[in-house]
C-alpha cells in the first residue's frame, strides 16, 4: 500500500479545556442557526455574502488585492476574466461550486482525486509556459519541485514541504486518516477540518494554500455542519495573516503538536458560527409579530434590512437604505417611514442628517419582536465599542490577536469579530 510508506498521525489531546469550550460554543451556535426561521431573501443574501467573502479573503491571503466588489461579481458570475487576478477569483467560485455539486450528487469523497480536481478548478488558465514555477501542466497535478514558503519581507524560508516524490503517498495517508475518523464519528468534524487544513498546508502539494481552505470547507460540507452555506471562515485568517501563519508554524515549533493550531482554528470557527447565529436570530426576530398590526415586509424591505444587518450596521442613513434596497430617494423614504411606524427602526435626527437605528441590538429581542427582559447580553455593540475605545486609547495601529490575548481581551476580540467583523471595527476607529 503506497500510503503505508508515510503513515499519518495527528498529535493533539482530544479534550483540552480550551478546545472543549470552543466546541461547545460552536455546537450552541449551530443549534441556534438550525432552529432559526430566516426569510428566503435573507438566506439568499447570507449565502451570497458568504460566498463573496470566502472568495475575497482566501485570495487576499495569497496576495490578490482586488477589492471585495470584484469577488461579489465573481460570485454572481459577471466578472470579466481579463486579468490573472480576476481569473483567480472566478476559479475560486468554480472550486466552491465543485464541492457543492459533488455533495448534491452524493459523490463528495475526501480523496486525493478530489484535492487534485479542486486544484485544477482553482488554477485553470493560470499556468504559463514562461513561468519557471507554474506551467500549464501543473494545473491539477502534484508539484514536481521543491515547496518553499518564503517571507516576502525578510527572504527567510518559513516552511519547506516534503520532496515531490512523497507528496501522493502523504496526501493519501492523511486523507485516509481523516476520512476514517469522520466516517466513524470518533472525532468532531470541526477538529478534523483543522487537521485537514494544516495537513494540506504542511505537505504543500501545490503552489499555494487555497486548496487547503477549500478542503476544509469540503469536509464541513460533507459532515453537514454548514447549514445554508452562510459561512465565510477565511476572513478570520485574512484579518490577521501574521497570526494565521504563526498558528500554522506552531505545529512544527511544538514538535508536531497541533494543539495550539487547533485552538486558533477552532476559535475562528466559533467566532464565525456565533456571528451567523447572531445574524440569523436577529433577522428572524426583526419582523416578528408585534402589536395588533404586524408588518409584512416587502421584497425590497427584506433585501435592504438583510443586507444592512449582514454588514453589521447599527444605524444607517437614507442613502445607505437606497443602496441596500436599490430604490430611489422617494421610495426608500416611504419604506423607512413605514418601518419606523411599526417600531422596527428608530429615527435619530431629522432632514438630510437623519439616521435610523434598529429598534434593539442584535440578540436583545425576544420571540415576537418584543424587547427581551432580564439580563442583557454581555457583548452589545455599545459594550464592544466602549471596551475597544478604552483598549485602543493611545494606540496608533490596530493590535494583533496576540496583543488582545496578552491583555486578557481575547473575549473582546472574538465579540468584535462576530459582531460587525474586525475590519469594520478597525475602520470605525480609523485604524
Amino acid at each position: 500500500m503506497v500510503a503505508a510508506r508515510f503513515p499519518f498521525s495527528a498529535n493533539y489531546r482530544r479534550h483540552t479545556p480550551t478546545a472543549t469550550e470552543l466546541l461547545m460554543r460552536i455546537s450552541a451556535a449551530l443549534g441556534t442557526i438550525r432552529g432559526a426561521r430566516v426569510l428566503p431573501a435573507a438566506a439568499d443574501q447570507l449565502r451570497a455574502s458568504a460566498k463573496a467573502g470566502t472568495v475575497h479573503f482566501s485570495n487576499l491571503i495569497e496576495g490578490n488585492l482586488l477589492p471585495y466588489v470584484e469577488a461579489e461579481r465573481a460570485a454572481r458570475r459577471v466578472l470579466n476574466p481579463d486579468s490573472r487576478a480576476k481569473i483567480e477569483l472566478i476559479n475560486y467560485v468554480a472550486a466552491l461550486d465543485l464541492v457543492d455539486q459533488r455533495m448534491a450528487a452524493g459523490a463528495l469523497h475526501l480523496t486525493p482525486d478530489l484535492l487534485r480536481e479542486v486544484h485544477r478548478a482553482l488554477t485553470r488558465g493560470l499556468g504559463r509556459d514562461e513561468d519557471p514555477h507554474f506551467k500549464p501542466y501543473h494545473e491539477g497535478e502534484w508539484r514536481d519541485g521543491a515547496a518553499l514558503v518564503v517571507d516576502r519581507l525578510t527572504g527567510q524560508v518559513m516552511h519547506e514541504g516534503p520532496p515531490p516524490g512523497e507528496v501522493p503517498a502523504r496526501v493519501e495517508a492523511m486523507l485516509r486518516w481523516i476520512g476514517d475518523r469522520l466516517d466513524r464519528g470518533t472525532e468532531p468534524p470541526f477538529v478534523l477540518a483543522g487537521v485537514a487544513h494544516y495537513g494540506v498546508t504542511d505537505i504543500h502539494p501545490f503552489a499555494d494554500g487555497r486548496a487547503a481552505r477549500i478542503m476544509q470547507t469540503a469536509l464541513l460540507v460533507k459532515a453537514d455542519v454548514l447549514p445554508g452555506r452562510m459561512f465565510s471562515f477565511e476572513r478570520y485568517y485574512a484579518e490577521d495573516r501574521g497570526a494565521y501563519y504563526d498558528a500554522l508554524r506552531s505545529v512544527r515549533r511544538n514538535t508536531l503538536n497541533m494543539e495550539s493550531w487547533l485552538e486558533y482554528f477552532l476559535t475562528g470557527l466559533a467566532d464565525e458560527y456565533e456571528r451567523i447565529a447572531t445574524t440569523v436570530s436577529d433577522l428572524s426576530q426583526l419582523v416578528g409579530a408585534s402589536g395588533p398590526d404586524p408588518l409584512r415586509l416587502s421584497a425590497t424591505q427584506e433585501r435592504a434590512l438583510t443586507r444592512l444587518r449582514i454588514e453589521g450596521r447599527r444605524e444607517f442613513s437614507r442613502r445607505d437604505y437606497e443602496n441596500a434596497s436599490g430604490l430611489g430617494r422617494s421610495a426608500a423614504g416611504g419604506e423607512i417611514a413605514e418601518l419606523a411606524r411599526h417600531g422596527i427602526l428608530i429615527p435619530r435626527g431629522a432632514g438630510t442628517a437623519a439616521r435610523y437605528a434598529f429598534s434593539s441590538p442584535p440578540g436583545d429581542r425576544a420571540p415576537g419582536g418584543r424587547p427581551r427582559r432580564g439580563r442583557k447580553p454581555t457583548w452589545t455593540d455599545a459594550a464592544i465599542e466602549a471596551e475597544l475605545r478604552s483598549f485602543l486609547d493611545g494606540r496608533s495601529s490596530w493590535p494583533t490577536r496576540d496583543e488582545f490575548s496578552a491583555a486578557g481581551k481575547l473575549g473582546l476580540y472574538s465579540a468584535a469579530s462576530r459582531r460587525g467583523t474586525i475590519g469594520r471595527w478597525r475602520a470605525h476607529f480609523g485604524l
